[in-house]
Order: structure tokens, then C-alpha cells, then sequence
């Protein structure tokens, strides 16, 4: 599985910090459903702001300044709390794979042994992450208490998830939550980023 595993976290996505809100027209009650290229349906509050392809392009490039990790895509769709500075966000993206890796051998990989798919999972995000945590500490960000790996069901296809916890860039006393949930498709895997504590539900 550790070959897997390095293909699935291959072009890593580290969404770290959202970008700048735009205004949002009216604040209404409620959840808004949003399909991704008829691939992903996330659920998000109806004030939410969605970013435009501009803003998702420089979030891109300012993660991969901020990380030192070059990331070979751009969301697809970002998401954000307002009104700003946006403390919760959720980001999806879409990222090759190869080789491909589909949701029938991700299964048969986790009922033939789910605690070794967990573990090759963390030996590839600990030889992996230091990078990311040498780029961060430099905008004063640090990792807080030890990631967690789990296998959960999201909307019907399985998901690889990492949930970590790193200060906040504004509030270093402030512990932000961050959740990626890995869901391989084939030749390409859906990679949904949420920060913060929402109520969130994906379906691939």
C-alpha cells in the first residue's frame, strides 16, 4: 500500500489560509448546495463567499510561497466564512493521479487491512509534511498536538483523511483545524480542504 499511498498524496494540496472575501449580496439562512464538475456536491451556508478564478489563483500561488511545496493545479471551487478575515473555508480540487487509483482498490486495500492502509498513510505524511512546516514557520504558523489518519465513507465512495491542527497566521495563540479528505477517482482524485469547524457534507 505505501506505493498507493504515495501516489494518492503525490501533489499534495496544503490549503492553509483563505483569501480576501468579496462582498457577499445578501446573508440568507440555510445551505446552498454546490456541484463541482458534476463530480463533487458540497453543502455550505448560503452567506458563504465563492471566490473567482483570480482569487483561487492566488491562494495557489501564495501556498505554494508560503509552503515551498509546488502544487500543479488550482481549485476548483473555494469557499469562505465572511465577512473577512475568513475564519472557516473549504476547498475543492481535482488532481492526477498516476497511476490512477480507483475506489475499488482503495476498498479492497482497507478490508484486506485498514490498520496498514493507516499506517503506510502517516509514514508518507511524516516523511512529507516537514517541508511544508519549514515553509509555514516562517509566516510565524506551527504544528499544534499530532495529525490523525482515518478511512470514512463520504457520500458513498471512500475517503483518506488528514485532520491536524497549526496556529493561526493572525492569532498565535489561536489553533486552527484543518481537515483534507483524499478521494481517489481513477485517474484523478477529488481533494476537498476544510479549515475551521463547519457544518460541512461532501458527496463525491
Amino acid at each position: 500500500m505505501m506505493n498507493k499511498a504515495r501516489t494518492i498524496f503525490s501533489a499534495l494540496c496544503f490549503c492553509l489560509l483563505a483569501a480576501v472575501a468579496l462582498p457577499v449580496a445578501a446573508q440568507t439562512p440555510g445551505y446552498t448546495k454546490l456541484n463541482v464538475k458534476g463530480r463533487v456536491q458540497i453543502e455550505v451556508p448560503s452567506d458563504w463567499t465563492i471566490s473567482d478564478a483570480e482569487q483561487r489563483r492566488r491562494v495557489k500561488e501564495f501556498a505554494e510561497k508560503v509552503t515551498g511545496v509546488a502544487i500543479d493545479h488550482v481549485a476548483s471551487l473555494s469557499v469562505q466564512s465572511y465577512p473577512a478575515p475568513s475564519r472557516v473555508f473549504v476547498r475543492v480540487s481535482f488532481i492526477p493521479m498516476e497511476p490512477p487509483l480507483t475506489q475499488a482498490d482503495v476498498r479492497q486495500e482497507v478490508q484486506a487491512n485498514k490498520q496498514q492502509v493507516l499506517k503506510d498513510l502517516a509514514d508518507v505524511w511524516r516523511e512529507e509534511s516537514p517541508t511544508m512546516w519549514a515553509g509555514m514557520a516562517k509566516y510565524g504558523m506551527k504544528e499544534v498536538g499530532r495529525p490523525s489518519f482515518a478511512v470514512e465513507p463520504i457520500g458513498g465512495q471512500t475517503a483518506l483523511i488528514i485532520r491536524y491542527g497549526r496556529t493561526s497566521s493572525a492569532n498565535s495563540a489561536e489553533t486552527m483545524r484543518v481537515a483534507q479528505y483524499h478521494v481517489p477517482l481513477g485517474a484523478e482524485k477529488a481533494l476537498v480542504t476544510q479549515l475551521g469547524s463547519s457544518r460541512l457534507t461532501g458527496y463525491v
